[in-house]
């Protein structure tokens, strides 16, 4: 507690005046000087610099970071579909090898002995037609082109049946055999030449309109390939008969 400095007395907190003399009482300041302060002000300062620029250096870095693991993600996605791309590729050509394979290889089913027998009625039947309109077209359709019997066939119906005016009337075609390799067969395979032999009948028109009933048996050296049958050879032709009708 503090004094009087005149009379000695004891003072309360908070007089001005001694109550014994009545001298007035000089206050002291009871704060801290000013430097004692300056200390913690200066170290919250330092501290607060040291942390502004402590986030301030490592905001790049961090920033560099995300952004060189946003490449990395862009990169490995890029990488990825480009990969998944390539692969959908390799699958979409490998499912389309069967395609090309199966293309290379055409089957042929085999043809019938009734489809030969359709084959050789057609045939006949188109030459003697051309007998009439002097036209070869259709009869060139069943000769293997190129073929000794093609230039035959032709030349003998330009020079000996349209220049004589001879005409014929198909009668009847009919197969009576179908051998390949000198086998009896009932069909010829894709590829084959088959040996056939047919009866055919004619009614043979003459210049004069004289006519005679004809039959032969001939045979064929028929070629069977890609699908298509054609006649290669008249192998031989016999008349069966000839009866004079006028």
């Amino acid at each position: 507690m503090n004094k009087c400095t005149a009379c000695g007395a004891t003072l309360k907190r908070g007089q001005s005046h001694c109550s014994q003399c009545g001298t007035k009482i000089e206050t002291t300041s009871t704060r801290p000087p000013l430097w004692k302060w300056a200390v913690p002000i200066a170290l919250v300062a330092v501290i607060g610099l040291g942390v502004w620029l402590w986030s301030e250096w490592n905001e790049p870095l961090a920033s560099k970071e995300t952004t060189t693991a946003k490449d990395v993600q862009q990169s490995f996605s890029a990488s990825t579909e480009e990969e998944e791309s390539e692969e959908a590729s390799e699958v979409e050509e490998e499912t389309a090898l069967p395609d090309t394979e199966a293309e290379t290889g055409v089957f042929y089913e085999p043809v019938s002995y009734d489809e030969v027998d359709r084959f050789m009625y057609s045939f006949i039947d188109a030459f003697t037609s051309a007998t009439y309109s002097t036209d070869t077209s259709e009869v060139e359709t069943f000769l293997a082109e190129g073929s000794t019997f093609q230039s035959q066939t032709l030349d003998y119906l330009n020079n000996t049946l349209f220049a004589k005016g001879i005409k014929e009337d198909h009668l009847y075609t009919e197969v009576i055999s179908i051998q390949v390799n000198g086998e009896n067969r009932d069909s010829i395979e894709d590829d084959e030449t088959a040996t056939v032999t047919t009866n055919e009948a004619y009614r043979i028109i003459k210049e004069d309109d004289s006519s005679v009933r004809a039959t032969f048996e001939t045979t064929y050296a028929v070629r069977y390939e890609d699908g298509e049958m054609k006649i290669v050879q008249n192998l031989g032709s016999d008349e069966l008969s000839r009866e004079e009708e006028y």
